[in-house]
């Protein structure tokens, strides 16, 4: 059958034409982003059924029993099975903050996407790797992947449908990533049969590859939940390369949004996060553009809020070192709240706990009074980070959204205006205040809402981008420092050589000596031909070449001792180290 069809295909006419476009390489990541968005939306897509039964289950027991404080024993449930996760064959994946300095997180807790963009970074070269031995992809490859994507979609499960409080979408981000990596992770092709010919054409050991792999993976999971494909692939592209996205690696990621999406809506249609309850248009007078200006100023200030919270509520439980006890505060801190919101409001639990979705549909029907929506927004940014920072399996992206559109509707009550005008931008400012996604912000507002709605969602993108401290809510989320820690305790760091040391060599200051450090490069800045300045890099510098005030050193050693550096650096007084008889403590 396979001999017939390939004859079959050698007799189409316009093959070659049709094919001559594409090289070896582009057909290999074209076949790949559809088997990424197969494999990817099955996962998600299963994922969400199951989160949504068992949370129906579990509120609707809840809501049977005699009282409502009987939700504490799902949480608790839930709580105790995420810590067994959490204790047992776990990995430790490890990130740089925006000062470079490593730390590391368990990659089954918390929030998914988070792990999926340092796991994305993993194959990158970077110096750490190549003392430890170790680069490329098989950096990536020795940590888990498929393994890591089943039992983050079981932790999900555990989390979410006992009542915990976060989005669906963090955690199938990390779902995606692990199972696209773990698609190209190596197998042996002697027990492969006739496969193996096809899988040593599918492999590859190329680093850009495998990125593009990862965020296919990432950006079929968001389409799947989203029913937002376009929007899909800009999130996944935007969040990982943040301000500099790579239009060559949105095609491939928008191949596989595509799949799923597609599939979603054939296998059972898709259930969009919000149903919109009738079709409206946006004013268009300046009083609404201005209203959206004071919306988005309180979004990013809530924004500002809810990253320092969220930092905090990691230190904060960071310090209960038994993972058992940290789980159980963290269900019943959740619990707590939502139980607080029911006797005082007397709705449902869902406003507070799960994913958040009933709670943003309520402020899309104009359901919510303002006093209710201010005290969802206080309760869900507990709730969440009760959940998440305890080690709970959920993501911050769709609370962040739900931020946003309690501002909203807390506003279009207190003036009496139609909601559906004030949540649509609401979410765009959400999502750049926040998560730094302004682009998919844009789509995703577009998608869902109409093309109406694209010039109040761009005004409250400027807007929240103005008032905006752009401070991710992601703490993996990195774009550049000075400062690059390569092992805990060492560092590379740039430093600018000072006016005093102005001649200098490296010989006269006795660097390596004196200090324990190595200058392992020079970065200069000369005047080319067009009366331009250029910078170029000059490694391993000989000791005996005069420096120059303004270029910067590159300068390699332990934290302490570049400390005592830079503290001489301040002094800018060469004459001071060559008279020095010991180094520095």
């Amino acid at each position: 059958m396979l001999a017939a069809l390939q004859r079959l295909l050698g007799r189409f006419p316009l093959r070659e034409e049709l094919l001559s476009p594409l090289d070896g390489q582009e057909r290999r990541l074209i076949v790949r982003s559809v088997i990424i968005g197969i494999v990817v939306w099955g996962l998600v897509f299963t994922l969400r059924q199951a989160v949504e039964t068992a949370f129906h289950a579990s509120m609707n027991a809840v809501e049977r029993s005699p009282s409502v404080f009987l939700v504490l024993v799902p949480l608790l449930l839930g709580s105790v099975v995420m810590a067994a996760f959490a204790k047992y064959r776990t990995h430790r994946i490890a990130y740089r903050d925006d000062q470079g300095t490593l730390h590391d997180l368990n990659d089954v807790e918390g929030d998914g996407l988070e792990r999926a963009i340092a796991l994305y970074y993993t194959s990158e070269p970077a110096l750490e790797q190549a003392l430890l031995g170790r680069e490329g992809v098989e950096v990536r490859w020795t940590l888990p992947t498929m393994s890591l994507a089943l039992r983050k979609w079981l932790a999900t499960l555990v989390t979410l449908g006992s009542g915990g409080s976060g989005g669906l979408e963090a955690s199938v981000t990390l779902i995606g990533e692990s199972s696209a990596a773990g698609l190209l992770k190596p197998r042996r092709t002697d027990k492969m049969g006739v496969l193996s010919g096809f899988w040593r054409w599918w492999r590859s050991t190329d680093p850009d590859e495998l990125q593009t792999a990862q965020l296919g993976g990432i950006s079929a999971a968001v389409a799947t939940l989203l029913g937002a494909p376009f929007a899909a692939a800009f999130l996944a592209t935007e969040v990982m390369y943040r301000r500099r996205p790579l239009i060559s690696k949105l095609v491939y990621s928008l191949i596989p949004a595509l799949v799923a999406y597609f599939l979603t809506n054939v296998y059972g249609g898709h259930e969009p996060m919000v149903v919109l309850p009738r079709y409206s248009t946006p004013p268009a007078s300046p009083e609404y553009y201005g209203l959206i200006v004071v919306m988005a100023f309180l979004i990013a200030l809530a924004a500002k809020v809810f990253t320092k919270l969220r930092y905090a509520s990691s230190a904060l439980f960071a310090r209960f070192h038994n993972v058992w006890l940290r789980h159980a505060v963290g269900a019943t801190i959740t619990g707590a709240v939502a139980i607080s919101v029911v006797f005082w409001s007397g709705r449902e639990l869902s406003l507070v706990l799960g994913t958040g979705e009933a709670g943003i549909q309520a402020a899309v029907d104009g359901t919510l009074a303002w006093q209710l929506a201010c005290v969802l927004l206080i309760a869900k940014i507990v709730a969440t980070l009760a959940t998440i920072s305890s080690g709970g399996s959920a993501g911050l992206l769709i609370p962040s959204v739900f931020l946003g559109t309690m501002i909203a509707a807390a506003l279009a009550d207190a003036i009496g205006a139609d909601p559906v005008s004030f949540v649509a931008p609401a979410i765009t400012a959400s999502l750049v205040s926040i998560v730094n996604i302004p682009l998919a912000a844009i789509l995703f507002a577009v998608e869902m809402f109409g093309t109406a709605y694209m010039v109040p969602a761009l005004i409250a993108l400027v807007a929240a981008s103005i008032f905006s401290d752009r401070v991710s809510i992601y703490r993996t989320q990195r774009e550049h420092f000075d400062r690059r820690e390569i092992l805990p305790g060492f560092s590379i760091r740039r430093v600018v050589v000072p006016v005093g040391w102005e001649g200098e060599t490296l010989a006269s200051l006795d660097v390596r000596k004196r200090f324990g450090l190595t200058v392992i490069g020079v970065i200069e800045h000369t005047e080319g031909d067009d009366q331009r300045m250029k910078s170029q890099m000059r490694l391993d510098p000989g000791p005996a070449v005069p420096l120059c005030s303004g270029a910067i050193l590159v300068v390699m050693g332990s934290d302490a001792l570049l400390e005592t550096f830079r503290a001489a650096l301040a002094e800018e007084s060469p004459a001071s180290l060559r008279n020095e008889n010991s180094r520095p403590a």
